[in-house]
């Protein structure tokens, strides 16, 4: 030690670990606080309400939506549209349909719908079901929620609104035949038996 006095020794190694004693406690309460970390990790998938469009003379009292895990949810039930006045829906949603936050290409769902088509007040309606829906590529931070629109001859389109410049995520695109996001349903056979009379009715 020199001849340097005792009491300076200890001063100086009392003021070098101190500090670092500090320091490693602000860093631990950091990481217990969220202090310091900037911002939360965003979580892969979004989930939020679901609307529906519907183009046709029929009243669609169900929809689900059903993907690989944990892609799934449902939609509200939905008044015929009346002729010369467009489509109905689009007032209400129902909760909710998880999806990723970052599109992905290969994703694949099941859209099925419960639709009335004899108006006689009596006669359950008929479980009709589209398979491989694929849906348009999307901008997961700017999203404006999730769209099943139905159109004449039992075909489904599901999308997730953004404002997408190609017109392929807006509500107020006219869907046509040879739009290549539309998907053709067939009647479920298998939830008709399962859930036409009851259940999920």
């Amino acid at each position: 030690m020199g001849n340097r006095p005792l009491s300076s020794f200890f001063m100086k190694r009392r003021f070098g670990v101190v500090p670092a004693i500090l320091t490693g406690l602000a860093v631990t309460l950091a990481g217990c606080t969220g202090v310091g970390r900037g911002y939360e990790r965003p979580s892969k998938y979004l989930s939020g309400g679901v609307m529906a469009l519907n183009y046709t003379p029929y009243y669609i009292h169900r929809i689900n939506i059903e993907g690989p895990d944990p892609v799934r949810g449902g939609g509200p039930n939905v008044m015929p549209a009346e002729p010369g006045k467009g489509p109905s829906g689009g007032g209400k949603e129902s909760c909710c349909l998880t999806y990723p936050r970052q599109w992905q290409p290969e994703l694949r769902v099941t859209v099925r719908w419960l639709v009335e088509k004899v108006k006689d007040g009596k006669t359950p309606g008929y479980w009709y079901k589209a398979e491989n829906v694929s849906i348009p590529q999307y901008d997961g931070t700017q999203t404006g929620g999730a769209w099943s629109i139905f159109l004449p001859g039992d075909r489904v389109k599901l999308m997730i609104a953004d404002g997408n410049a190609n017109g392929r995520n807006s509500v107020d695109r006219t869907h046509t035949a040879d739009d290549p996001d539309v998907f053709q349903g067939v009647r479920d056979d298998e939830w008709n038996l399962k859930y036409r009379k009851g259940g999920l009715q």
